[in-house]
């Protein structure tokens, strides 16, 4: 009997053990858990592909749940016309990462394929306001040259700060009454600085920041050693300048608007001091941007044109050596809603040769008193070489 009801209940526990499901395993779960999670990290540059950034990760699991179904609803070629922007999300999912420039509304586009994911508009709100919060960490203060000139003074040792590089050097201001006269410290600073230059001295303008004096100023400087030394042994010839808000060039007395464009990005500020510009400054913006061979201008400049322009002059940036130009006399328009110039330059390549263009600019705006935009932009090839336009290198 006992041997009987011992059979009984093992068929009984087979049968159960059937139709019962199995323990589950916490190993599974865990892996689904980890392959859920999204890493978000939001930065502020002065370019896409500018070194030096503000950035600031996040793990959050409301923008893990909510991103795949974002990203599935991706509005693919909706990036529409070029628009200027400092901030990027970067996003790390499962092993891979794609990076989006961060749009004013919150809205996420990657540049390589016109591609817009959406997030909710409490995501969005929230990431607009932490690319907000970087920005004052990121960009310098914008002080006018009376301001800087006295908080800056005369034999103080500054830091600067390349803000395309992330590199720094330290520096001394020796003289200067419109804009500042710099000299690299030591051999190990001007190694520095030549390093921001590629390795050779160049006229170019860049945005940086002056640290001093628990201040942290934006400014513009150009590589390009001159005039009077001071600082003995420390292999540079002469002295840079440093252009703040405001100064002018001592050989003409007049604001360089190249420098006061870097000026401008180094606070922050390139899309508010373009939204307030003219057509004919619009115009210079872009030739500057060529000249001074700096993609976060010529980006700028080419708001409201389309991808495939930008593009176009991103390839001819590149190609060019240096833009020497004349701005048209005619006035700017007032109530007007659209405008076009035409604006000779000669165009030196990387390869040699001078070739005489003009470009022809096209602007429009929405209202009067509305931002004026560069809409289009084309070149009319002349010849060559042609009269040298009178557009000579200031300091």
């Amino acid at each position: 009997m006992a041997y009987r009801m011992t059979v009984l209940l093992l068929a009984f526990a087979t049968a159960l053990a059937l139709v019962m499901p199995g323990p589950v395993s916490a190993a599974p779960r865990e892996a689904a858990s980890k392959a859920a999670t999204v890493q978000f990290i939001v930065s502020v540059k002065t370019s896409q592909g500018a070194l030096y950034e503000t950035r600031k990760s996040f793990v959050k699991k409301a923008w893990s749940r909510a991103w795949p179904k974002a990203a599935a609803a991706a509005d693919h070629g909706a990036g529409g016309r070029v628009a200027y922007g400092d901030a990027y999300m970067e996003v790390k999912e499962g092993g891979s990462s794609r990076t989006f420039s961060l749009r004013e509304d919150g809205s996420l586009l990657e540049p390589d394929t016109g591609s817009v994911i959406t997030m909710p508009a409490p995501i969005r709100k929230a990431w607009v306001q932490y690319a907000e919060s970087l920005r004052t960490i990121h960009y310098g203060e914008m002080v006018a040259w009376d301001d800087a000139k006295t908080g800056v003074p005369l034999k103080s040792k500054v830091t600067v700060v390349d803000l395309e590089t992330g590199l720094t050097f330290r520096a001394q201001r020796r003289a200067g009454s419109l804009h500042a006269d710099v000299q690299p410290l030591t051999k190990q600073d001007t190694a520095t600085m030549k390093h921001i230059y590629d390795g050779s001295w160049s006229w170019k303008r860049r945005a940086i920041l002056v640290l001093y004096g628990g201040r942290k100023i934006a400014g513009s400087m150009h590589g390009m050693p001159h005039g009077g030394d001071g600082i003995p042994d420390n292999d540079f010839s002469g002295h840079f300048c440093i252009h703040f808000l405001g100064s002018s060039t001592h050989k003409t007395g007049a604001e360089d608007y190249a420098h006061q464009l870097m000026v401008h990005k180094a606070a922050g500020q390139l899309d508010a001091l373009l939204d307030r510009s003219l057509p004919a400054k619009l115009a210079e913006t872009f030739l500057e941007s060529l000249k001074q061979e700096d993609d976060a201008l010529l980006v700028a400049a080419l708001r409201g044109t389309d991808p495939d322009t930008l593009s176009r002059y991103r390839k001819l940036l590149r190609s060019v050596e240096s833009v020497r130009y004349e701005l048209p006399a005619a006035q700017d328009p007032k109530d007007d809603l659209t405008a076009e110039y035409r604006v000779k330059a000669l165009v030196d390549g990387r390869g040699g040769g001078i070739r005489e263009q003009t470009f022809r600019f096209r602007f429009a705006r929405e209202a009067t008193g509305s931002p004026w935009l560069l809409t289009e932009v084309g070149i009319e090839l002349q010849g060559n070489r042609g009269k040298q336009p009178q557009n000579k290198q200031s300091r």
